[in-house]
């Protein structure tokens, strides 16, 4: 008696060949002259499909190209070329993959091929935004790269909460921008009753009572300065009348006399005058 079970099998083997040949080869297989020859896998090209003495032969990408998937190719692709202004390699070309391009800082790529470079006009805090906008325009516009509530932190380049100041129970003294977090105080580093201007207009007080000061005391020292001036000056016009000695080898000794008498009684010119022409 025959066994059911391998006759079944064979059956069941024999439904499923009928089946994928009737709806076409199986992934990873070509149809070709009637038979189904196996693709190639990523990194090579056909060179030869497949024949009844054979397997299909398959050939690796030559330099400069690639092939990222199992295919029936005849060649491989070009890698992407990222000569040209401003434009670097990110990635290099491999067999299976295709170089990846990118730009130079302060230029962004005009397309996800990165074919072109365009210059990036967004601030700090931005980011660029594509706009799919036709060729010769600009293909992208400028957004916050971050939420209001949010600043970008430029080391990390991510988006950080700011700091709420209110909700800490501090005082705001800087709300923060796109790129730094806000700062806040506490309520005891100033008084009560204080604040940065009251502060401010504070020290410019006591910066012009200083001048003032400062100035008064300059004085003093001028005045008694020119005080000590004034009286060496009137010490220097008081004189001291000395005798004067007259000495004369042809005077006589009544001119002698005559002569100290004119020393003696000078304030009185009329008289030495008459004296002097009787002696004559």
């Amino acid at each position: 008696m025959i066994s059911l079970y391998p006759t079944l099998a064979t059956l069941y083997t024999l439904c499923i060949w009928i089946v994928k040949f009737a709806a076409g080869c199986p992934d990873l297989w070509t149809p070709m002259n009637g038979r189904c020859c196996k693709q190639c896998p990523p990194g090579q090209y056909l060179e030869e499909f497949c024949t009844e003495k054979k397997e299909t032969v398959c050939r690796p990408c030559p330099d400069n190209s690639f092939s990222p998937q199992h295919n029936a190719f005849n060649k491989c692709m070009q890698c992407n070329s990222c000569r040209g202004a401003h434009r670097e390699h990110e990635e290099l070309c491999s067999p299976t993959t295709n170089a990846k391009c990118s730009c130079h800082p302060g230029f962004l790529c005009s397309d996800d091929a990165c074919s072109q470079c365009v210059e990036n006009i967004c601030d700090a805090g931005e980011k660029a935004v594509k706009t799919g906008s036709a060729a010769g325009l600009r293909p992208y516009k400028c957004q916050p790269a971050c939420p209001d509530h949010e600043y970008l932190d430029m080391k990390m380049n991510i988006c950080r909460p700011k700091l709420q100041c209110k909700k800490e129970g501090l005082v705001e003294q800087f709300p923060g921008n796109r790129t730094h977090d806000a700062v806040c105080h506490k309520h005891s580093e100033l008084r009560p009753d204080s604040s940065p201007d009251t502060d401010r207009d504070a020290l410019c007080v006591t910066w012009h009572i200083g001048c003032v000061l400062l100035a008064l005391i300059l004085l003093v020292i001028l005045s008694l300065n020119s005080i000590n001036v004034a009286k060496n000056c009137r010490a220097d016009k008081t004189t001291v009348a000395t005798p004067v000695t007259v000495y004369d080898s042809h005077l006589s000794k009544e001119e002698s006399g005559l002569q100290q008498l004119i020393i003696q009684t000078d304030s009185n010119k009329s008289q030495l005058q008459e004296i002097v022409t009787t002696l004559q």
